[in-house]
């Protein structure tokens, strides 16, 4: 051990004992612990006033369901004209709503269908269901644009004209003549024009 070592550790041990104090020590550990303390009693005070609140909402809610579920009960248990009728007129109302709109897009789809005679059964198919869907635009397109502006009237051969002939068969006719139709010379003269335009 040198001369430099000793006087280092001298030097090192006079500074520690300069600067140790227990009592010092023991207060800071102690300030610690307080502080710590301090934070988790926060903390849980916190936590309580969390769930303390929680649970009131929680009760709020559940007392105003009751609430409402009771004022539904009271109002079943007691007749009233008025919410009869409006009901009665609100059921009646989209029935007839849904009616008129299924009529619409059958009108649609029979229009569709019928103007496109011509064509093969699958594309009248697909005339049928795009007039189903698109009414707002077929209806319009037939009766205002064809009919009115350019005095096009529209031909009705069927209802949905898919089957490209007359049924005499009255069981097959009961069930499938809104389907069939005869074509007349109109019909057979548009398909050989459209048969010179494919050739």
């Amino acid at each position: 051990m040198g001369l430099l070592d000793q006087v280092s550790n001298t030097v090192s041990y006079q500074i520690h004992k300069a600067t140790y104090d227990p009592e010092a020590e023991r207060y800071a550990k102690k300030v610690a612990e307080d502080a710590a303390k301090k934070a988790s009693m926060e903390e849980a005070a916190k936590k309580a006033a969390a769930s303390e609140s929680e649970k009131k909402a929680r009760a709020e809610a559940e007392a105003a369901k009751k609430a409402a579920m009771e004022a539904e009960q009271k109002e079943r248990e007691t007749f009233d004209t008025q919410r009869l009728i409006g009901r009665v007129f609100g059921t009646v109302g989209k029935i007839v709503l849904v009616f008129f709109i299924l009529v619409l897009g059958v009108l649609g789809a029979s229009l569709a269908t019928n103007l496109n005679l011509y064509r093969n059964a699958p594309f009248r198919i697909l005339y049928a269901i795009y007039g189903f869907l698109f009414f707002w635009i077929v209806i319009p397109y037939v009766f205002l644009y064809r009919w009115w502006w350019q005095g096009q009237r529209p031909r009705f051969y069927a209802l949905l004209p898919i089957i490209p002939y007359h049924i005499d068969h009255p069981w097959a006719a009961l069930f499938f003549s809104w389907l069939s139709y005869k074509p007349d010379d109109r019909l057979l003269a548009l398909k050989e024009w459209e048969g010179k335009l494919a050739s």
